[in-house]
């Protein structure tokens, strides 16, 4: 981490006078109200106004040392998909988001790329009128680089900084818990897809930084990397069931669709449809 420690080990303030990160961090953990957090209810004991550090490190999927060691400044080798998890926990805004990856990695988040600025008008307005269904755009890494706000409702995770389809399915929590049959109608096919991505685009560093970052963080991944071999190109047509707070946690069945902009071949544009159509939804 950049940075600078002091004798007693914690990062002071930076070289060129600005805050360090365990100041922003800690600010930004004491503005978040621990009531007001849905993966906190029912918890016990019950946590009070203060969220505390035990709390990001539960909301974030790792242990309370691991996540002290990046409030506290020390070097480690801190994920993308860690720190974007730290960044929804602590409901960081886009700059506070870009602040942390650039004072823990001197990188820019993830999916940074492409913005809903650079589609074409065609392809944001088809977006926006699509009022039936919840579609999104993503590009070859599978950022999401729009969606429409049915999206938005059905999977919150769309609107945080620096989303990603493969890192939400594959190594968020709450994708074990949504989409039902975890491992075989997720992982396995999203890891399929991943291979014949990372194949046909063996120059494309974002998506061998992807593979990396989804076989190093989760043990089940590898596990299906290495003994599985299939290759998917899409899930254009693909059934899987889901069970979202949208719906009361129902659980429904829907289809994906998956067309590529002629304007933008590069990018994906998928809708999602209910199997059994909209009754009951």
């Amino acid at each position: 981490m950049r940075a600078a420690m002091d004798p007693m080990g914690d990062p002071g303030d930076s070289a060129d006078g600005g805050e360090s990160i365990t100041r922003l961090l800690r600010a930004w953990r004491a503005r978040v109200d621990a009531r007001t957090v849905r993966e906190l209810r029912g918890v016990f004991p019950r946590p009070g106004r203060r969220l505390s550090q035990a709390h990001v490190a539960r909301m974030t999927g790792v242990s309370e040392g691991w996540y002290r060691a990046l409030e506290a400044g020390r070097r480690q080798d801190f994920s993308e998909s860690f720190l974007l998890r730290v960044a929804e926990a602590l409901r960081l805004s886009e700059a506070e988001t870009l602040t942390l990856f650039m004072a823990v990695t001197g990188r820019r988040p993830p999916g940074t790329g492409t913005t809903r600025a650079d589609l074409p008008e065609g392809v944001t307005a088809l977006l926006d009128q699509q009022v039936s269904y919840p579609a999104y755009l993503s590009d070859a890494a599978w950022n999401i680089v729009a969606s429409n706000s049915l999206m938005g409702e059905w999977f919150p995770w769309v609107l945080r900084p620096g989303a990603n389809l493969l890192r939400w399915a594959l190594l968020h929590p709450e994708a074990r818990e949504q989409m039902l049959d975890w491992e075989d109608s997720c992982a396995r096919v999203y890891l399929a897809m991943l291979r014949v991505a990372a194949n046909s685009n063996p120059d494309n560093p974002e998506l061998r930084a992807l593979v990396r970052e989804i076989l190093d963080s989760d043990a089940d991944c590898r596990r299906i990397w290495s003994q599985e071999y299939d290759v998917v190109e899409h899930r254009d047509g693909h059934e899987f069931r889901l069970r979202l707070p949208y719906h009361g946690n129902r659980e429904i069945r829907v289809t994906s669709h998956v067309l590529l902009p002629i304007q933008r071949t590069d990018l994906r544009f998928v809708f999602i449809t209910p199997v059994d159509g909209w009754a009951g939804l």
